[in-house]
């Protein structure tokens, strides 16, 4: 079987070689985030106000029964607050015990990929930030797969 790395995650190919990930679309570009990483896709709601000095921390919001913190990715990597129309939260399982879920705003709705590791293509980005793992070219779409466990620690600092 072929492994993958993925978002700081190892995650094992189905027979054919292919990972099941989702094309999640933002305001200004798109993730790649394997299949089993998010739990949920869900429409926005707004969130409970949290004392941050951080711009990117929105705020918190119940999900089945559990209080989970609600990001802007575009903001977190210096850009500008996406308009929240259109916008749904991707629940993003968490790979720190002490965070086991968390929300990213995304806008639109995720397309489910089947992805070969020679289908991915690794190309030069002008704006990465330490939040951005790769710049990559999948099915002729360009795309981010997001550092995970960068992302995070700074949840849990």
């Amino acid at each position: 079987m072929d492994r993958i790395t993925m978002s700081s995650e190892v995650m094992t190919s189905n027979e054919s070689g292919k990972v099941s990930c989702l094309l999640v679309p933002l305001h200004e570009k798109q993730l790649v985030l394997p299949n089993v990483t998010v739990a949920e896709i869900i429409p926005y709601r707004e969130t409970t106000a949290v004392d941050s000095k951080e711009a990117w921390f929105i705020g918190k919001l119940e999900w089945r029964n559990t209080d989970i913190p609600v990001i802007s990715y575009e903001v977190l990597n210096g850009g500008d607050m996406p308009p929240l129309n259109n916008t749904r939260l991707a629940i993003i399982n968490g790979m720190d015990k002490n965070l086991p879920f968390y929300a990213i705003l995304i806008q639109g709705i995720p397309k489910l990929i089947h992805v070969h590791e020679d289908e991915i293509v690794s190309v030069d980005a002008v704006n990465t930030s330490l939040y951005d793992q790769m710049a990559i070219r999948v099915f002729d779409e360009n795309a981010m797969i997001p550092n995970l466990g960068m992302i995070e620690y700074e949840l849990v600092k």
